[in-house]
Formats: structure tokens, C-alpha cells, sequence
């Protein structure tokens, strides 16, 4: 599976689970990062989708900025968080966003038996503890 279909993915998913996803993605748009996902009931989820390699995954640099800025214009109200989420051998793994980010330091519920839109409850509600 490539990113698109991952994206694809997603998308389908969020849409079972009665929530939104749209890719956003635009070839000439510098940082501008690849989904908004909004799963029933939740936040809005400003999203970068990476294809794991070697156990590891990043934004860009700029979309690293630009998720940045999304974090500290939300910060005090939660209503938009971004995130990183990594897919590897279907698994999605969900992360605060850095440079350089290990699968073993994400949240994961490793298993891709459960929908995406679960998973990412899951991730959202891990986060509040």
C-alpha cells in the first residue's frame, strides 16, 4: 500500500464511523499538511500521513512549521490538534509532531483489526490522561 492508499483508507474509514476526513493535499502547496480528520464528538485532527521506513517518520520541515502553528494558535481551546501519524504493514501509529519520530515512542493500538476512526479516539483520549 502506498500513502494514497492509506489516505484512501482513512477517509473510508472516518466516513463508516460517521465523522469526516478530506485530503488536503496540493503539489505546489509547500507545508501544507495532507489531511483534516474529524471523528464524531472530537477535535478536529490536522493531520500528516508517512509511510514508516526504518522505524521512523517526520514531517517536512516546513509542514513541521506549519503544524507548529496550528498547535500554538490552539493551544488554550484543543479544538485542533495536529498530529503525525505514521502506517507501516497495517498499522497506524499516532504521534505529537517532530522532527523525527520512533514507532516505539507512538501510540499504536497494533492491530489493524480495529477501524481507523477507533484508533484514533483511542489516540485523542490517551492524549487527556
Amino acid at each position: 500500500m502506498n500513502e494514497a492508499d492509506v489516505k484512501r483508507s482513512i477517509v473510508r474509514s472516518m466516513h463508516e464511523g460517521n465523522g469526516y476526513a478530506r485530503r488536503l493535499e496540493d503539489q505546489y502547496a509547500v507545508g501544507v499538511y495532507d489531511m483534516i480528520i474529524i471523528p464524531i464528538g472530537l477535535p478536529v485532527f490536522a493531520a500528516e500521513v508517512k509511510i514508516i521506513r526504518n522505524d521512523t517518520f517526520g514531517p517536512t520541515p516546513r509542514q513541521y512549521i506549519e503544524l507548529g502553528r496550528i498547535e500554538k494558535a490552539a493551544v488554550k481551546g484543543g479544538h485542533v490538534i495536529p498530529v503525525m501519524i505514521g502506517w507501516e504493514n497495517g498499522v497506524f501509529y499516532f504521534h505529537k509532531t517532530q522532527t523525527h519520530i520512533k514507532c516505539s515512542d507512538c501510540f499504536s493500538v497494533t492491530t489493524s483489526d480495529m477501524p481507523f476512526y477507533k484508533q484514533i479516539a483511542l489516540y485523542y483520549y490517551s492524549q487527556k490522561e
